[in-house]
C-alpha cells in the first residue's frame, strides 16, 4: 500500500483505471500504458476500498480535535491574581519596611506623624512624615521623610535628619518644588527655622547645613508640635 501512496503523490494518472475480466483490449492497453509510466498496479474497487477504509478514521479524528472545548480559566484563581497585583503600599508599611532595615526588623516602638501637600505643582500631594523612636533621634530632633506617589507606592524625595518640630511649607520654591521649613534645635547649636530647598532630585538632607538657610517663618504648618502616635497601633 506504501507503493501506491508514493506513486499518488508524485504522478497524476489521466483516470482510474480498471482491471478484471469486462476490461476491453482498449482499457488493457490503457492499463499497460500506466505500468509503463511508472505506476505500480491497476487500481480497482479492490484496492480503493482499502485506502477509503484508512482515511476515514483520520478525517473523523481530526474533525473531533476541531471541536474540543478550549480550556476553562478558573475565575478564582484570575481574582485572586488580579487583587494582589493592584494591592496600594501605605505610607504606614513603608515607614516600617524602611526603618526596620536599620533596626533590624524591631519596629514596633516606633512613632510618626503625617501631612500633605502638593510640593510640585503636578495636583497630587506628596506625603511628610516625621518619624520616631529608638535609633530615629537624636538630641538634634529625629527623620523628616518626604514620599512622592508612585503607582501603588511611593518613591523617597526626601530624607531630613536632625528636624524638630513643628514642619511647614513656603511659598518659594527651587527645582520646580516648594521650600521646606523645618525647625532645628539642640546638639549644641542654636535653634531656628530653617529653609529647605530641592535639589532638582531630593531634599536637602542636613537641613543644618548650606544649602539650607535661615528663615522667619515657618509658612503654612504642615507637622505641629504635639506628641507622636504609634505606627503601628496596638503593637
Amino acid at each position: 500500500m506504501a507503493q501506491i501512496d508514493s506513486w499518488w503523490i508524485t504522478h497524476k494518472p489521466p483516470r482510474i483505471l480498471r482491471d478484471g475480466p469486462a476490461a476491453s483490449r482498449i482499457e488493457a492497453r490503457r492499463i499497460a500504458g500506466a505500468k509503463d509510466q511508472g505506476y505500480p498496479c491497476p487500481m480497482n474497487r479492490q484496492h480503493i476500498f482499502p485506502l477509503a477504509l484508512l482515511a476515514v478514521p483520520a478525517l473523523l479524528l481530526a474533525s473531533c480535535k476541531g471541536e474540543e472545548p478550549a480550556p476553562e480559566t478558573s475565575a478564582t484563581a484570575t481574582g485572586e491574581a488580579s487583587e494582589a497585583a493592584v494591592t496600594p503600599v501605605t505610607v504606614e508599611s513603608w515607614l516600617e519596611e524602611s526603618a526596620a532595615k536599620d533596626l533590624g526588623g524591631q519596629t514596633d516602638s516606633l512613632q510618626y506623624a503625617r501631612a500633605e501637600a502638593d510640593l510640585d505643582g503636578d495636583g497630587v500631594d506628596e506625603v511628610l512624615a516625621y518619624v520616631g523612636g529608638p535609633m530615629m533621634c537624636g538630641t538634634g530632633g529625629c527623620n523628616l521623610v518626604v514620599l512622592k506617589r508612585d503607582g501603588e507606592g511611593y518613591r523617597q524625595v526626601g530624607d531630613l535628619s536632625v528636624v524638630q518640630l513643628p514642619v511647614g511649607v513656603l511659598s518659594s520654591k527651587t527645582n520646580g518644588w516648594k521650600d521646606l521649613a523645618v525647625s532645628v534645635s539642640g546638639g549644641g547649636r542654636p535653634g531656628g527655622i530653617m529653609r529647605v530647598p530641592f535639589d532638582g532630585k531630593a531634599y536637602a538632607r542636613n537641613p543644618t547645613v548650606s544649602p539650607a538657610e535661615p528663615v522667619d517663618s515657618i509658612g503654612k504648618e504642615l507637622i505641629a508640635d504635639k506628641p507622636l502616635k504609634p505606627l503601628k497601633p496596638g503593637a
